[in-house]
């Protein structure tokens, strides 16, 4: 706010100076013209009126005006807590991948990091590839893949920064997709099951 009055300052400061410049008129200094018929009385111009220029509008002082903070990147609030979220998961039937949906409530805080850069830890699964994804939406996507059938148990751990206490029935898991056998399979065949700690 302080930038915005100073700028207006300077373009008014211009404003006034250019109104000052644009008052000056000319002077008549014409007078009267001498008559060369002849030797007349010498004759001496009357100095016309002295013009003064009319100075523009006077700029008044700013008033300083209470400055209001702009929009700053919030800061974690101060009841704000971390909660480990870990879902594990079992399988009835050999499963090599599969994909879930982890809802949570926003109201009640995210999970720490964004995007891909989600803070979330595997373990179990074998030489499996895990990618994630928080889309900051109260969607968490999880997927677990792997060359051969995965070793069971699979535990993903999330922190969730909490601005209210979370419960594990916050949490809900939706399996999206199961690999067996190269094709999609069984999605039954994997059972997911939430824990959530208490505040750190």
């Amino acid at each position: 706010m302080k930038h915005t009055v100073k700028s207006g300052l300077t373009i008014g400061m211009l404003v006034a100076a250019l109104a000052f410049t644009s008052g000056c008129g000319d002077n008549d200094n014409s007078g009267d013209d001498n008559d060369n018929g002849g030797p007349g009385p010498i004759r001496t111009s009357t100095p016309g009126p002295i013009r003064t220029s009319t100075p523009g509008a006077t700029v008044p002082n700013a008033t300083a005006t209470p400055t209001t903070a702009g929009p700053t990147a919030t800061a974690t609030p101060s009841g704000a807590q971390t909660q480990a979220v870990t879902i594990n998961f079992t399988a009835t039937e050999g499963i090599q991948g599969f994909q879930v949906t982890v809802a949570y409530p926003t109201a009640k805080g995210s999970f720490q990091g964004a995007g891909s850069a989600v803070t979330c830890a595997i373990t179990g699964g074998g030489s499996a590839f895990f990618t994630k994804n928080d889309k900051d939406d109260g969607d968490l996507v999880l997927s677990v893949a792997g060359a051969e059938n995965l070793t069971f148990p699979v535990d993903i751990v999330c922190p969730f920064e909490a601005t209210s206490t979370i419960v594990a029935s916050d949490i809900t898991v939706t399996v999206d997709e199961v690999t067996q056998n190269n094709a999609s399979g069984n999605a039954a065949a994997l059972v997911p099951a939430v824990t959530v700690a208490d505040p750190a």
